[in-house]
């Protein structure tokens, strides 16, 4: 059972004026959680301002259409859907590969819209087969947290160059850059360690604003057109391209949505305990079908794909309120926001030091999201052979040069030059046949 009393349980009416408040709470934890992954991911992949803004918009509107899907036919629960980090930095990741394989940017991007879209419909078939239970228990705690640090740890030079303000066209450190990344993150960790509930729940979004606000002063921001892209744009299919096929990309979003399902349970699980409820094997299988949904559509309407917030919980913690109407409203704002161009074109112009040092605090607690899968297990030899090893040959080949796997098929080239693969790789060899338990 809970520890506390809630004010509202799930399927509660109440006051239109509350109805109003407690919405417009859920609206700023979507639009904190919805607006800076899109934006860094979006400039690393190579897309303009205008391009940006509107892979804003269509993130806006797959938060509200996905939480309204999962909260009326998947989870049932008041939990918001929206960018994740894990797909965030493999994007971001895959970016950093291009000049290594000749590849564009453009043709990285519809890659990208394949894979994606290939890994949501594998999570769909696994769904409706019935060998989703049997897939999950192949990701064990110990390759979990294999994969989740092996892919923290690939993305952190993209990091530091976001926060010197290094890019291919200068190559040297921008001190107010370095100035503006520090002063948000330290403003976005003080408040998470020593705020209240409500302000440590909208750290992030603060502490982007305020680095928002200094970047300006130190001339770091970008002028936007508001009406560049009109007043009202429906979200584009495949605004990218039309969609292309690499084998390495389609392995590697099918791995990032594999991982995602541990976050599906931690949230469900968490809400549930609050909420005093239970979530059985059927409801679980739906919400686990509409991730992979979610994903797809994540492909078919390009942007960051989507997971269940943990924080949600907290959310909910902090109100009392579980029920589901102010969080539909909620959701409803948001489709409507995607809509509007002018909201997409202005929090498309958040500077690179500013989005980079939000994500750092995000990747940091992904990290310590590894270290807890890690104490799920019981290591002896054993464990340490299968997570040294795999960790050990994965971080290596992250720093072999690009010319190491040149001589090799492109497909095998993409696939082996990527540490995060080839240390998951490793880590399943082991933990299934190599020195695997006996039952």
């Amino acid at each position: 059972m809970s520890e506390f009393k809630l004010k509202y349980q799930l399927d509660d009416d109440i006051p239109h004026h509350e109805n109003v408040v407690y919405a417009a709470q859920h609206v700023i934890f979507f639009v904190a959680s919805a607006v800076v992954m899109p934006v860094v991911v979006g400039y690393a992949l190579g897309l303009s301002q205008s391009e940006v803004a509107m892979m804003l918009q269509r993130t806006f509107v797959l938060c509200g259409v996905v939480s309204i899907l999962q909260t009326s036919l998947g989870h049932r629960y008041p939990i918001i859907d929206g960018p994740a980090g894990l797909w965030a930095g493999l994007l971001i990741l895959m970016a950093g590969t291009l000049a290594s394989f000749g590849k564009t940017a453009a043709v990285l991007r519809t890659d990208l819209e394949t894979g994606m879209m290939v890994a949501g419909a594998f999570i769909i078939l696994l769904v409706i087969s019935g060998l989703m239970s049997k897939m999950i228990k192949l990701f064990t705690p110990l390759i979990n947290g294999v994969l989740i640090i092996l892919m923290v740890l690939q993305i952190s030079p993209s990091i530091v160059k976001g926060m010197m303000g290094v890019t291919a066209a200068s190559p040297s450190a921008d001190w107010k850059s370095v100035v503006v990344f520090f002063f948000t993150m330290f403003l976005i960790l003080m408040l998470n360690m020593f705020a209240g509930s409500f302000v440590k729940s909208i750290a992030t979004f603060i502490g982007v604003l305020a680095g928002w606000l200094l970047a300006f002063l130190l001339g770091l921001t970008k002028s936007v057109n508001l009406m560049s892209n009109g007043f009202i744009t429906l979200p584009k299919m495949l605004a990218w391209g039309k969609p292309t096929a690499d084998a390495g990309i389609i392995v590697t979003c099918c791995l990032a949505a594999f991982a995602l399902l541990s976050m599906t349970f931690a949230s469900l699980n968490g809400m549930s305990a609050v909420i005093g409820d239970e979530v059985d094997e059927k409801r679980l299988n739906r919400s686990i079908g509409i991730h992979g949904l979610t994903t797809l559509l994540a492909g078919l309407f390009p942007t960051v794909a989507f997971m269940p917030y943990v924080s949600s919980t907290g959310i909910v913690k902090m109100t009392g309120v579980a029920t589901r109407k102010p969080f539909y409203w909620a959701c409803g704002f948001m489709i409507i926001v995607g809509m509007i161009a002018p909201f997409g074109a202005f929090f498309s112009t958040i500077p690179t030091p500013v989005g980079y040092a939000a994500l750092i605090m995000i990747y940091a607690l992904i990290m310590g999201q590894g270290f807890l899968e890690f104490q799920k297990v019981t290591f002896t030899n054993r464990e340490n052979f299968i997570a040294g090893i795999s960790m050990l040959i994965g971080v290596g080949v992250m720093f072999l040069p690009s010319s190491a796997f040149s001589g090799m098929p492109q497909v095998a080239s993409y696939i082996l030059s990527n540490g995060l693969i080839d240390g998951i790789a490793i880590a399943f060899l082991m933990e299934h046949v190599i020195l695997r338990k006996a039952k």
